[in-house]
């Protein structure tokens, strides 16, 4: 579903690496026409999915009095994302006034304004509004990532400071850095780019490449969605991609500093409670011992064993290392993941070159990450592709044997597959060991792509789908999103239909993806209120991060009733799934790490137990995988992927919040640091080790 902006998060997840991404964007100038005034410039850009697939233009023009008219359309899988903005710079390059207006990539309106007048600042969006007397200069940082023309007038204030930094409005501060620099080959002969960093915008850097004009040229966000002049080929954005991963890993080390504690001797978890996933048991008064990397005893005695380093885990729960079983992650979520207890990510839809380039780099110790497993991802070529799309069966089934030869573990398939193709590929990915999964493909029914060779389904909405869009729906479009909120919360579940269905997974053996956190917030998240994935955390986020939590991706305002029934039915639904024995695995498609949490949250919130949902996050998803043997379980010989928190997870699931001390085999982590190095405000003090 790819929500990331919260991104949504849902697809915003998508969107928040959307937000990065499309915050790098602001391309390179375009000659002026022949109508335009010589102060007048218009600057024209072309957005790219894939490095490959047509996705959108920009239009910057800005005047000689510093208005900065922007102009943006971006489409990707069905989202469709427009945006106007006005933007009135001042002599030194800061916001005088601004307003912007479009509509987001799931529907919602997009009314954001700012306003700087006699020393008082005021701004308004459609989840909130502000204004602050101002004593001193800042610059208004819009919620909307396309909004180029103000990223870069950003980018262009700030790199006039002695210290690349400026005070942002409503809050926090903001600083560039300028990188690194290379020349690329363009229409116009060679030009010298430099990349940007930009802190203060998110929870890690995002970047944008700008010529040595303070011109911005080219954005791109891990080889997914990037953005180049009009006129200039796509595949300068293999070259700058390159380069911009090796400085993101370099940033993500130097961030990291000395918050990666080698673990040389043993260490001894004494008087701590074991959350013991394989019996379902929390097991009190345990004593863990951890030798190189790995769990070497489990006692309810005393452990004597001498220099040992000894961690009191009186009042706490020792659980295994947490799984996202539905990653779109990049290297900078690594300190997240790991600081919120997630030791291993099934990422499941990356782009490939990024991908491999980011699991070498973690897996050798470059940079702080989980343990990566991988899902190759494809679709068919056309309108509502997104990701690596395949213009024939040949061509995708040569795909398959790709990703097979890339140590793969599953294929995920998307919505515009053609439903003739699913048996074919299903057959090829099976011959190579593989799994198959994905959204269900437009025109295709659930229960025709499980008896076509799904093992795994994506999203809980697909479910709902076998019975209300069937084979019948064009569900490429938002149609996927749309029937689920207006039709799920009427549909009987006890029907013959309804558990005729849930019998065919159990039968198959069919494991269901929920990300049931996203759609969630999908449901029910209405202007003004907090994203309720994130509510529980929003106080602790950045502030340039926080602020977007209150304007909603979705626009169900007019529906909202129709919709609060369909996520109630949504949690029945999770409780069915359980109930009738179809494994679920829980995923983020979002935010690192807190999507993950919120996700067991829905999952306790809907009657499941929370011993059986902690073991849905850890030995269930390391089955999964084939890695049971070796994690997802606190059992002697195992690696220790161990994570102390709180309090008692099988009362309170929300405990996985709270963790104290984190171990990925001979490396320990301190949630504390880890949070702050990211500008998370942290959540507890973290153990001494």
């Amino acid at each position: 579903m790819r929500f990331k902006t919260i991104h949504n998060i849902a697809l915003l997840t998508v969107i928040s690496l959307l937000t990065a991404c499309s915050q790098e964007a602001e391309q390179a100038p375009m000659p002026v026409a022949d109508t335009q005034t010589p102060a007048e410039v218009t600057r024209e850009f072309d957005w790219y999915l894939e490095k490959v697939t047509p996705a959108g233009q920009t239009t910057l023009t800005r005047s000689a009095d510093d208005k900065v008219i922007n102009e943006s359309f971006v489409h990707w899988n069905n989202r469709e994302y427009t945006l106007n903005s006005t933007l009135q710079l001042d002599e030194n390059g800061l916001v005088i006034e601004q307003t912007i207006s479009g509509t987001s990539p799931f529907g919602a309106p997009i009314d954001e304004s700012f306003n700087w007048q006699g020393g008082v600042a005021s701004w308004k969006t459609v989840g909130e509004s502000g204004s602050m007397a101002s004593g001193g200069s800042a610059f208004y940082l819009p919620n909307e990532w396309a909004a180029v023309g103000a990223l870069e007038a950003m980018v262009q204030a700030a790199a006039k400071e002695t210290n690349g930094e400026l005070a942002l409005f409503p809050s926090g501060r903001a600083r560039v850095q300028k990188m690194t620099s290379t020349v690329v080959q363009t229409p116009g002969g060679p030009l010298e780019l430099s990349l940007w960093a930009i802190f203060g915008t998110g929870f890690t850097p995002n970047f944008a490449w700008f010529d040595d004009e303070m011109n911005l040229r080219v954005s791109s966000s891990a080889g997914w969605l990037g953005m180049v002049p009009k006129g200039w080929e796509p595949d300068v954005l293999e070259q700058l991609d390159a380069i911009q991963l090796e400085t993101t890993a370099q940033l993500v080390e130097d961030m990291a500093g000395d918050l990666a504690i080698p673990v040389a001797g043993d260490v001894v978890f004494a008087h701590v409670a074991v959350a013991d996933v394989e019996t379902l048991e929390r097991l009190e008064n345990r004593f863990v011992l951890v030798r190189d990397g790995k769990i070497a005893a489990l006692s309810s005695e005393p452990l004597e064993i001498e220099n040992a380093a000894i961690i009191d885990g009186t009042g706490k729960t020792l659980i295994p290392g947490l799984w996202d079983m539905h990653g779109h992650f990049s290297l900078s979520d690594g300190i997240l993941n790991i600081a919120g207890g997630i030791t291993s990510v099934r990422d499941i839809g990356g782009e490939h070159e990024s991908v491999m380039q980011m699991t070498a780099k973690i897996d050798s110790g470059q940079v702080i990450g989980p343990t990566t497993y991988r899902a190759g991802f494809m679709d068919r070529a056309g309108p509502f592709a997104s990701g690596w799309a395949a213009e024939s069966l040949e061509d995708a089934l040569e795909r398959v044997d790709f990703f097979a030869e890339n140590g793969y573990l599953q294929i995920k398939l998307y919505s515009s597959i053609e439903p003739a193709w699913v048996a074919p590929i299903a057959e090829r990915a099976h011959g190579h060991g593989m799994r198959l999964s994905g959204h269900i493909p437009a025109f295709m029914s659930a229960e025709q792509a499980i008896k076509a060779g799904y093992d795994e389904i994506q999203h809980i909405n697909m479910v709902f789908l076998n019975v209300l869009a069937g084979d019948r729906e064009d569900t490429r479009k938002q149609l996927r999103f749309t029937l689920y909120g207006d039709e799920a919360g009427k549909l009987d579940l006890q029907s013959e239909e309804v558990q005729e269905f849930l019998a065919l997974l159990k039968e198959n053996n069919v494991t269901i993806d929920p990300t049931a956190a996203i759609f969630d917030t999908m449901l029910r998240h209405l202007p003004g209120q907090a994203d309720p994935t994130f509510a529980a955390v929003a106080d602790h986020l950045p502030p340039a991060v926080a602020r977007k939590l209150y304007s909603p991706e979705m626009d169900i305002v007019d529906v909202a009733d129709a919709w609060q029934r369909s996520a109630e039915a949504q949690s029945a639904m999770l409780k069915l799934l359980y109930d009738n024995g179809i494994q679920m695995v829980p995923g983020s498609d979002h935010y690192a790490a807190f999507t993950v949490h919120r996700e067991l949250e829905t999952y306790s919130e809907a009657g499941i137990p929370n011993a059986a949902v902690l073991r849905m996050a850890t030995l269930d998803s390391a089955n999964l995988v084939g890695a049971g043997d070796r994690t997802g379980s606190i059992a002697v010989g195992k690696q220790a992927d161990l994570v102390l928190v709180e309090g008692n997870p099988f009362e309170d699931i929300s405990a996985v919040r709270r963790a104290t001390l984190v171990m990925k085999g001979k490396t320990a982590y301190q949630p504390e640091a880890l949070y702050q190095a990211v500008g998370v405000k942290p959540f507890l003090p973290s153990e001494k080790l």
